[in-house]
């Protein structure tokens, strides 16, 4: 906080916040413009950063970004925070959450990942352009896995 002394040499009118010192006049306001300033920046700041968080929470529950495919019929997904997500993309590389699992581990890690959060239930995002044949074996490796509930997330069709 600053505050603002100016001293006046006319013998003018003296007011509430005017102090007479002799033939000197002090104005005692407080300069409030760096205070404004200052909650300013930290606003700025607090905007940018919660929604950094908020980026990087979705982007590390989603793995690698794939363009879902258009349902007309889908409806919501109840899906608990703690649910594993598992991605596949164009090239058919495969990532539980953000970690890129092998085809060959894919078994194992999907039973540890449902074990870990005490659930039964799969979340598969596929790139639209993945082939069938991948999508069924990623099924009935998460079957295998003791996953008893996959839900297929697709992106709401515009209309």
């Amino acid at each position: 906080m600053g505050v603002n002394i100016q001293l006046d040499d006319s013998s003018g009118g003296v007011g509430d916040d005017h102090v007479d010192v002799g033939a000197e006049t002090i104005v005692s306001e407080i300069n409030i413009t760096p205070l404004t300033d200052v909650f300013l920046v930290l606003l700025i700041i607090f905007m940018v950063t919660s929604t950094a968080l908020v980026e990087s929470e979705v982007a590390s529950r989603a793995g690698m970004k794939v363009i879902l495919p258009k349902a007309n019929a889908a409806g919501p997904v109840s899906q608990r925070r703690s649910d594993p997500v598992l991605t596949v993309t164009k090239t058919n590389e495969i990532y539980l959450g953000s970690k890129r699992v092998a085809a060959a581990d894919l078994e194992t890690e999907i039973r540890k990942a449902l074990q870990n959060v005490g659930s039964e239930t799969l979340l598969i995002r596929g790139d639209k352009n993945v082939l069938l044949g991948a999508a069924v074996d990623v099924m009935s490796t998460a079957k295998r896995a003791g996953a008893t509930h996959i839900a297929i997330l697709t992106a709401p069709n515009a209309k």
